[in-house]
């Protein structure tokens, strides 16, 4: 009884180790398949989890405003009230037409789907409209089959199609209509985070258009 009882206990003293090991070297696995843009606040990123974590410390679109959430921490308790025209505390409400400025060669395919989409009758001034993009997002690339290496970019952007069913007058986007194109993945997901850094103090409501340089 006392042999068998020995063999028992080395066996598993051999086995426990490589299983750990497969276990410290099973990382999560990345479904980087969203852009920061297509969400209101960090801790709406952090809870899907599907970005880009630029610097691998865990922390999803670090750019975007609070609430905010950290790997581990309880989500903090939804703000009871939101400021009249939309967006975070304090943010800014203009009244004309914001540009919002991306470097046209570093994202060349961008410019040339925005300029192509503007070409054929999409709007060149987009409203900013953060409740509701997921939704607006997944239903107009649900016809469009993911691809290894690229993104499915849209224009007008989902934070940036206001409500309603369509388009008037060929500006202030309404909807979840927009035009689609395929394009690097680095590309499409640098120029969200860009993006909703660049928009993260405007009110939902502000009028902005892309400006190439």
């Amino acid at each position: 009884m006392m042999r068998a009882l020995i063999v028992v206990v080395a066996l598993f003293g051999a086995l426990a180790p490589a299983a750990a090991a497969r276990s410290l070297d099973a990382g999560p696995i990345a479904h980087a398949s969203a852009v920061c843009a297509n969400y209101s606040n960090q801790a709406a990123a952090q809870r899907a989890a599907d970005t880009v974590d630029g610097d691998g410390d865990g922390i999803y679109c670090e750019s975007l405003p609070c609430p905010c959430l950290k790997p581990g921490v309880a989500a903090p308790a939804p703000t009871p009230s939101r400021p009249a025209g939309g967006g975070a505390a304090g943010c800014l409400r203009p009244r004309g037409v914001q540009p919002i400025s991306f470097s046209g060669t570093k994202y060349p395919n961008i410019r040339r789907h925005t300029e192509r989409a503007i070409h054929t009758g999409w709007p060149s001034v987009l409203v900013l409209n953060r409740p509701g993009a997921d939704a607006r997002r997944d239903r107009l690339l649900e016809s469009w089959s993911s691809r290894s290496g690229v993104d499915r970019d849209e224009y007008p952007p989902a934070v940036g199609r206001g409500r309603g069913a369509g388009l008037t007058g060929g500006s202030a986007p309404r909807g979840w209509q927009g035009d689609v194109a395929y394009v690097p993945s680095a590309e499409n997901r640098s120029h969200g985070s860009t993006m909703g850094t660049k928009l993260r103090r405007f009110c939902d409501g502000t009028k902005f258009r892309y400006v190439f340089y």
